[in-house]
C-alpha cells in the first residue's frame, strides 16, 4: 500500500512540475510574440468601438479615431509586462506619449490583440498605480479613484473595480457593493502596503 501510495505521489508531482513548465514556455512563447508586436515585426488584432471595425494594425503606424479625435496616432512612449488576468501569462500594456491612451496587448492562441483604453473616455490609468498582481489604479478629473482589474475576451475587454472611493460625492464601494469610508481607505492602504508597483521601460524611437 505505501509502495502505491509513493508511486501516486511522484506522479502527481510530475504532472505538478510539468504543468509548471508548459505554463513558463508558453509565457514565454507569448512575450516573444508581444514583444515581436512592439517591435514593429508583426500585427496585432484590434476592436475599435467607435468604428465598430475589427482590423490587422501595425504599431508603427497605429492610428484610429477616438471620441475626441478623428485620426488619433498612437505614439507608444513606455510599456511593462504585467499578468493582469491572472491566466500565468503576462500581457503588455503600452502608454502612448501623450498619456491620453493605454493599449493592453495580449497573446491567446497564436494571435496577439490589442485594447485601447481612451483616458478621457474610460478615465486614467495611473502609471505609478500599476502594481506586479495585475491591479491598476483609475482615476478622473472630478476626484474619483478605483483600484480596478482587466479581463480579456475575444476583441473586447472588462474593467472591473475592487475599490472605489470619491470623497467630493461621499460615494465608497467594495467590488461594486456600497462600503464604509474606513473599509475602502483600509483597502487601499493594505493594497498600497502588500503589492509591488511595476518598472516601465522607456521605448527608444528611430
Amino acid at each position: 500500500m505505501k509502495k502505491i501510495f509513493a508511486i501516486f505521489m511522484c506522479l502527481v508531482l510530475c504532472f505538478c512540475f510539468v504543468g509548471c513548465k508548459n505554463t513558463e514556455e508558453r509565457n514565454e512563447e507569448a512575450k516573444a510574440a508581444l514583444m515581436r508586436v512592439l517591435n514593429n515585426k508583426e500585427n496585432f488584432t484590434v476592436h475599435n468601438v467607435y468604428t465598430n471595425k475589427t482590423t490587422e494594425e501595425n504599431l508603427k503606424k497605429f492610428n484610429y479615431p477616438t471620441y475626441s479625435n478623428a485620426l488619433h496616432v498612437f505614439v507608444p512612449d513606455n510599456y511593462t509586462f504585467v499578468d493582469f488576468d491572472k491566466d500565468g501569462i503576462e500581457e503588455l500594456l503600452i502608454i502612448d506619449i501623450l498619456l491620453s491612451s493605454h493599449l493592453f496587448l495580449k497573446y491567446d492562441d497564436g494571435r496577439v490583440y490589442g485594447y485601447v483604453h481612451d483616458a478621457k473616455i474610460n478615465n486614467h490609468i495611473n502609471l505609478k498605480g500599476v502594481k506586479t498582481d495585475g491591479s491598476f489604479v483609475t482615476s478622473a478629473f472630478d476626484g474619483y479613484e478605483a483600484i480596478s482589474r482587466i479581463s480579456f475576451s475575444g476583441t473586447s475587454y472588462e474593467i472591473t473595480q475592487l475599490a472605489y472611493k470619491d470623497d467630493t460625492a461621499n460615494k465608497y464601494l467594495l467590488n461594486g457593493k456600497p462600503a464604509k469610508k474606513s473599509e475602502v481607505e483600509a483597502f487601499f492602504e493594505n493594497r498600497e502596503k502588500n503589492t509591488t508597483e511595476v518598472s516601465w521601460t522607456q521605448i527608444k524611437r528611430q
